[in-house]
């Protein structure tokens, strides 16, 4: 299969933009089953023929496939340049069109524009520990009304038309869609005053809140905060401050003392957002609501689920680990018979071997001051076990829980530095304390 490589022009590029849309088959709606995993949505979607992972993301626009994951593809490429929060100076990309896109066996878009990154750029499925193959952004969100279930972990794509009698209970609030993505009003308060602005919808953000200082005049973040990683952009790493707000408010919905995340000036100095945006509310929060996203309508149902109250947690450890490859790694497990068909019979004392294949964990990030910094961890470090289990024992999304679990729980680690083998111990702390008694 051949690639052709074409120039840019303005016209061209919106014409393949302007084809695309899914549409649902026989008009019935569709329920499609989701990963949850580091508070991001991953569903499986046909590109091509090929079976790929995709982070479903209502924070950006264009549809995006790490390249290396996609290989060959019979359609025209035009280049590119995204921008996006993050330090560099964005990310180049090639758009190809004429791309085939199934959901689920029923949801089909035959013209879908995708942008091709180099993956080598973008690495989220090392941070969580799920392969990624690429990102659906507004185009999956634009024609059809979209019910959220996190709790069952479920999406329905409902035809035009059918309303379920339980949307009657919920509270429909106004979208704002500009550049094909969703906006809200919200209100944060720190102390007794609020302040009003809107903010992006982004599903592609796994923390409860994020606000951007330059554009909230006067705004100070309050002690205790904390300089933390925030997360990966299409620019790159994202850098900034961590504290907890009193309150915020969507529409008549008041979340307490929810975690903030404030990206440092050089990760949004590229970014392109509206004048009225003062930050993003993003999964850690969305995840507390069931919710229906009505693009064509410009608003959005939303009902509290029984998530709602629970507190938010920091990872307390500060350590953030990723995937560093996978082995081979034999088990042991017992004999199992049948007798008669019947009934299964096991011998405790005769075992036979398989071999699975395991993952390795490594320590990317320690936050400074943070019990792991102060236990002596280090970046690079790998994660032989915790807390007496081997590591390869664990998910990554496991590990994470564990380290946002409980503040006075003890942890204890070995690990293995140029060679050697190294034992450590350090108490999970709370680094942003609040009284939410």
């Amino acid at each position: 299969m051949k690639i052709r490589f074409l120039l840019i022009i303005s016209l061209f590029f919106q014409l393949a933009f302007g084809q695309s849309a899914f549409v649902l088959k026989k008009n019935k709606k569709l329920s499609i089953p989701f990963t949850f995993v580091h508070n991001l949505v991953i569903i499986p979607v046909e590109v091509n023929g090929f079976m790929m992972n995709f982070l479903l993301d209502t924070g950006v626009k264009e549809t995006m496939v790490f390249g290396k994951s996609l290989g060959d593809i019979d359609s025209s490429i035009f280049k590119n340049k995204l921008q996006g929060l993050g330090r560099n100076e964005g990310i180049d990309a090639v758009l190809a069109v004429n791309n085939r896109l199934l959901i689920a066996k029923k949801m089909e878009d035959k013209d879908h524009p995708i942008f091709i990154l180099d993956n080598e750029h973008i690495d989220i499925s090392s941070r969580i520990g799920v392969e990624i193959n690429g990102i659906l952004g507004s185009r999956f969100f634009a024609d059809y009304r979209i019910e959220f279930d996190f709790l069952k972990k479920r999406i329905i794509v409902f035809p035009h038309g059918e309303t379920p009698k339980s949307w009657s209970k919920m509270t429909i609030l106004p979208l704002d869609i500009k550049g094909n993505r969703p906006y809200i009003d919200i209100a944060i308060q720190q102390d007794e005053s609020q302040i009003h602005g809107k903010a992006l919808i982004d599903m592609g953000n796994s923390d409860a809140v994020l606000l951007l200082l330059q554009r909230i005049e006067g705004y100070q973040v309050r002690f205790p905060f904390i300089t933390d990683y925030i997360g990966q952009g299409l620019n790159g790493e994202i850098y900034g401050l961590r504290n907890r707000i009193k309150q915020l408010t969507l529409g008549p919905f008041t979340m307490s003392f929810p975690l903030v995340a404030y990206p440092e000036s050089e990760s949004v100095q590229n970014a392109k957002i509206i004048n009225e945006r003062i930050g993003s509310i993003g999964n850690e929060l969305l995840r507390r609501f069931k919710i229906v996203f009505d693009y064509p309508n410009s608003q959005i149902y939303l009902k509290k689920n029984r998530e709602f109250d629970k507190f938010y947690y920091l990872n307390m450890s500060g350590l953030e680990l990723i995937h560093d490859g996978v082995e081979w790694e034999k088990q042991e497990v017992p004999v199992t018979l049948k007798n008669d068909g019947s009934k299964e019979i096991s011998f405790d004392n005769k075992v036979q071997f398989k071999f699975v294949l395991k993952p390795l964990f490594k320590i990317d990030i320690v936050r400074p001051s943070s019990p792991a910094q102060l236990a002596g961890l280090m970046v690079d470090d790998k994660i032989l076990a915790i807390n007496g289990r081997r590591a390869s024992s664990y998910s990554l999304e496991e590990i994470n829980n564990l380290m946002k679990s409980e503040e006075g729980k003890e942890i204890r680690m070995k690990i293995e530095r140029n060679g050697q083998t190294k034992e450590v111990r350090f108490i999970l702390k709370d680094p942003l304390p609040f009284d939410h008694e």
